[in-house]
């Protein structure tokens, strides 16, 4: 790719993958950073496309090698567990018979995408991961003609934003990324604590950013409602647009579990599929009201559960552990990889997704890309997202769903079944409507710097 002569393109683009590249977690955020790291390998275009990681109030470019030893960091974050030896595993068994308290369980036998008695391993870890691939890295001199795109979890990672501010300083555009609103809008999901950390982030972002993009239209229109609220008139930035989120996977490799192959592989008792993190916005004690209704006079249908453990779910979690259903019409499964992910969706009855509030809403479009019956909640999001190609059902009513489930399985039977039509956009056109509205700032910034200078 050559570096483009025009003064109001860009020569240079970085994508900083700060904290995805290290997390084992395999929820939204993740998947998308991910995504976009791989289509910029592959983008062509008017400027050289980098991806780069923040270290030590410094930027870092990486490269396929540099970013393959992050993610082995990440796989000790996916299932600490995996990497304990099975003498471990038994000992730690063993304690919390002996102990039988959840924080025991926690803290010894954590989830897959936790950390538990392992999160001060994890930390020395990661802190050398970053550091070799430091030390390998070129670390980046910033100036005119950059970009520096921002699609990370920087509620995370607060103190990216001085080394952030310093590349600002030195002419690089900054374009942010944000999913939405949810701890401002619905905080009693997350906590006061949480609440506050989320605005001092949207805060900084705001300051810190020449462009701010939103994953979806309604998160675009609620960022430019709220930031004249916390922000200071003239302070933060006002150029607020929106891209939409790709939906199709990457070719991966891997062979889903034995157990997972024997729930999935016959069409004609296949599961309905959930994926999702574990938490309260996410509405899993609905789905579940729905399909015990629904097991009253269908006994032989299934629901899977995927996602890693969240929340303010011990209650959910305590009720799925011990429901009478688990393991023949209930099935949950947390440390899923990629290649079983894709192997859910392809092989599953149907897919639903009954979240209260979303930014984007990902599964459904997931869904929809695997040609898959998706049943949505009806919010004004999911409206967004799925169009015309979702069943959509009310959020205050289980039996809504269950009437829409019925209708579906009588449509199976009478081979009239009717799938979705559209297929969702990829992700390199995600990546490339993304790279526009960075492009456009661009050129507009560079146009009124002209201006000025006149």
């Amino acid at each position: 790719m050559q570096k483009s002569d025009d003064k109001t393109m860009p020569g240079r683009i970085f994508i900083d993958g700060t904290y995805s590249l290290c997390s084992g977690k395999n929820s939204g955020i993740e998947r998308v950073v991910r995504s976009l790291v791989r289509e910029s390998a592959n983008a062509d275009g008017v400027a050289q496309v980098a991806t780069v990681f923040s270290y030590d109030n410094r930027f870092f470019r990486l490269d396929a090698k540099q970013i393959q030893r992050l993610s082995e960091c990440a796989s000790f974050q996916r299932s600490a567990l995996a990497q304990m030896p099975a003498a471990y595993r038994w000992l730690a068994n063993c304690v919390c018979w002996l102990l039988p308290f959840l924080s025991v369980r926690k803290c010894l036998l954590p989830d897959a995408g936790h950390l538990g008695l392992f999160k001060l391993a994890h930390s020395f870890f990661e802190k050398r991961a970053r550091k070799n691939a430091a030390s390998d890295a070129r670390e980046i001199q910033f100036g005119p003609g950059d970009i520096l795109l921002l699609p990370d979890a920087y509620w995370a990672k607060m103190h990216i934003w001085p080394v952030v501010e310093q590349a600002r300083q030195c002419g690089a555009l900054v374009a942010s990324v944000v999913y939405d609103l949810i701890p401002i809008t619905h905080e009693d999901f997350v906590g006061e604590g949480m609440k506050a950390k989320f605005i001092e982030y949207l805060q900084c972002l705001a300051v810190h950013s020449d462009v701010i993009i939103a994953i979806s239209n309604t998160v675009r229109e609620q960022l430019r409602n709220y930031l004249p609220k916390i922000c200071e008139p003239g302070t933060y930035c006002s150029d607020i647009r929106s891209f939409t989120l790709g939906a199709e996977f990457a070719t991966v490799e891997g062979n889903p579990s034995q157990e997972l192959k024997a729930l999935f592989s016959d069409a004609e008792t296949s599961p309905y599929l959930m994926v999702a993190t574990f938490e309260p916005r996410k509405n899993h004690k609905y789905l579940v009201d729905a399909f015990e209704l629904l097991w009253e006079t269908h006994p032989n249908l299934k629901l899977c559960l995927v996602g890693r453990v969240g929340w303010l779910c011990d209650d959910l979690m305590a009720r799925l552990e011990s429901h009478a259903a688990r393991g023949h019409q209930l099935f949950v499964f947390h440390g899923v990889t990629d290649a079983e992910l894709q192997y859910c969706y392809q092989s599953s009855r149907g897919v639903i997704f009954p979240s209260i509030v979303e930014g984007f809403g990902l599964p459904i479009v997931e869904s929809l890309w695997h040609g898959k019956k998706t049943f949505a909640s009806d919010t004004l999001i999911h409206r967004e997202v799925g169009k015309g190609d979702c069943t959509y059902f009310e959020l205050g009513n289980p039996l809504s769903l269950v009437d829409e489930i019925l209708k579906w399985e009588k449509q199976l039977k009478s081979s009239i079944s009717s799938l979705p039509v559209r297929q969702p956009i990829a992700w390199s056109e995600s990546y490339q409507q993304l790279i526009d509205c960075c492009l456009d700032c661009y050129r507009t910034k560079s146009a009124t710097q002209k201006m000025q200078a006149a």
